[in-house]
């Protein structure tokens, strides 16, 4: 059942741009091309600046940003009552109006840029089976309306009217969020590092990164396998492998492996879906493929801590999960009883233990960034907070940054 590459990277745009020479001094230099690293110079050079992006990879969106389920939800990590619980009702709405932004920032660099068509509607219904996760959706419908944004608990009658095809009778109801989006991963990416390069980034591929360390004068020396660049700036965006530049997110930096499947394509159209507070969930392709991921909570310690290889943009495959995940496909989405499964792929989440992500400065370094962590949160992010991080960058305040992602809080 093993696929070679997700679909994205299958389907999705070549990157036709040879890698730049490895220049001796750069303003700043990202480390990483997924879609933060990408996002980020693509922000950089909206305010003139001319960014250096090194990435181990030949092309970007070969790591995480390639392999996840395009999805562009809104909200953090945790249904909006929750988060209020968490983090108190201020944090909470800064993080969820954060997506918010982040998705009309989406809409905005797709549309300017001409990569529309990895951009496609959807909505989002959280469905429960469970009476303790209805009366939590129920409370977070409450909440987000209490906050002026669209969400509803739909009955089950109403759910299916909304999912546009049959649901199972267990299902008690739905969180319904209208107006969401969803992206074709490897386009959006690549389409926004090709923006980025041609307002003057600079992308040098196939080059690793092996430490980052302050520069006599002043500045930082990016030490790679391809030579040295001294930078004013640098940039950490390496998802899971951040700690291999910064060994102090070690201890906060959790890999977890995440695998999905992919059916072949279908006649009718579903929203995003999740179930089990999203640690089963689902979607569908541009080509009307069904995509379903999760059931970590099936396996010994949920896939939590696993190795990634040197040199692998993923952890190993579990042939297991992707079987399962393939049969409770049809318990979820009766229409898809037979369908057959075509492609499953893994690929791997940066966990942190509050479930936050890492976007700011590094504390007492200065000229010396993180972004990294999102929690398998990053597309719903992937737009405010390298764009907010930008402003940082050139001297601005960046408010749009949650306070509770400053990686200060762990260090």
């Amino acid at each position: 059942m093993r696929s070679p590459d997700s679909y994205w990277l299958a389907t999705g745009p070549d990157w036709s741009r040879r890698g730049a020479a490895l220049p001796e001094r750069a303003d700043v230099c990202v480390l990483g091309a997924g879609v933060m690293g990408s996002t980020l110079a693509y922000w950089l050079t909206r305010s003139g600046a001319r960014p250096l992006v090194i990435d181990r990879n030949a092309a970007p969106a070969m790591g995480s940003s390639g392999r996840n389920a395009g999805r562009l939800i809104q909200g953090g990590h945790a249904q909006h009552a929750l988060a209020i619980d968490a983090h108190g009702h201020d944090e909470a709405l800064a993080i969820y109006r954060a997506t918010l932004t982040n998705r009309d920032l989406v809409r905005e660099v797709t549309a300017r840029e001409g990569i529309e068509a990895a951009l496609f509607p959807t909505a989002k219904l959280d469905l429960a089976v469970e009476e303790d996760e209805a009366l939590e959706l129920k409370r977070t419908a409450e909440a987000l309306r209490a906050d002026n944004i669209a969400a509803e608990w739909l009955d089950l009658p109403g759910a299916r009217a909304v999912f546009g095809t049959d649901l199972p009778d267990t299902v008690l109801g739905a969180l319904h969020r209208p107006d969401q989006d969803a992206v074709h991963s490897v386009g959006y990416v690549r389409g926004i590092a090709e923006a980025a390069a041609r307002g003057g980034a600079e992308f040098a591929c196939g080059v690793t990164a092996t430490s980052v360390e302050p520069a006599a004068g002043g500045g930082w020396l990016v030490v790679t396998d391809a030579g040295r660049v001294l930078a004013d700036q640098v940039v950490v965006a390496l998802n899971v492998w951040t700690p291999r530049l910064l060994p102090e997110l070690a201890p906060v930096i959790t890999p977890v492996r995440g695998q999905l499947v992919q059916t072949a394509p279908v006649p009718f159209r579903i929203p995003q879906w999740g179930l089990d507070r999203g640690l089963l969930y689902g979607g569908q392709t541009p080509d009307g493929s069904l995509l379903v991921g999760g059931l970590r909570t099936t396996v010994p310690g949920r896939d939590e801590g696993i190795e990634v290889p040197d040199g692998s943009n993923t952890p190993g495959f579990a042939p297991d999960l992707a079987e399962r995940l393939a049969e409770a496909l049809p318990s979820v989405l009766p229409a898809a009883t037979g369908v057959p499964v075509v492609r499953a792929w893994s690929g791997v989440m940066a966990f942190t233990p509050d479930r936050c992500p890492l976007v700011g400065a590094w504390p007492g370094a200065e000229g010396l960034w993180v972004m990294a962590a999102f929690n398998g949160h990053g597309m719903p992010y992937s737009q405010v907070m390298p764009e907010q991080l930008a402003e940082r960058i050139r001297g601005g305040r960046g408010a749009g940054i949650p306070v509770g992602f400053d990686p200060a809080r762990f260090l």
